[in-house]
């Protein structure tokens, strides 16, 4: 075998050493720093995953005590509460009740552990005054009726009056009857 100069044992050191370095990076150093990479991608994903728990978590507590302050509001209305009989209550007492066209109950939705249940009515030839106290009346917080929707238009048969066609939602618990 020939032996080999100075020279050429210095450019097989240096093509050693280069497969060396290529191997020690190939093999060990780029498969760390993707190991890094796809952790800290990861870490990131699970980061977000945590804040959005967190927002449905807030989210959950807020419904949770928006649900139980109607349940407290709902134990405090009378038992036998229905949507109907308050508005006729409420139209007699703000003195609309011979104005009343009709007065239809509507199908409830029901959500979970509560429902609302509608009422659509129609008002002929009020006043503009007698609309605002039956609204005053109608609308209660307290009982958790309000007025869904709500069409004005001039009454053609008789000046300074209106005809009203309202839509009034009331929230009640689920399997009790508040429309009828």
């Amino acid at each position: 075998m020939k032996q080999l100069n100075q020279r050429e044992k210095m450019t097989v050191a240096i093509g050693g050493g280069a497969v060396v370095v290529f191997v020690l990076f190939q093999f060990i150093v780029f498969p760390l720093t993707d190991g890094r990479a796809k952790l800290a991608k990861r870490l990131m994903a699970r980061e977000k995953n945590v804040a959005e728990m967190r927002v449905l978590q807030e989210r959950y507590q807020k419904v949770a005590k928006q649900s139980g302050s109607l349940a407290t509001l709902l134990a405090q209305r009378e038992p036998d509460f229905s949507l109907f009989s308050y508005l006729e209550k409420s139209a007699a007492e703000s003195e609309v009740k011979e104005r009343i066209a009709h007065m239809k109950p509507s199908e409830s939705t029901e959500v979970d552990t509560f429902k609302q249940s509608q009422v659509e009515m129609k008002l002929q030839a009020v006043s503009l005054k007698q609309l605002v106290t039956f609204l005053e009346r109608a609308e209660s917080p307290e009982q958790l009726v309000g007025i869904d929707k709500i069409t004005i238009q001039d009454n053609t048969k008789e000046a300074g009056t209106l005809d009203v066609t309202l839509q009034i939602v009331s929230v009640d618990q689920a399997g009790r009857s508040a429309s009828h």
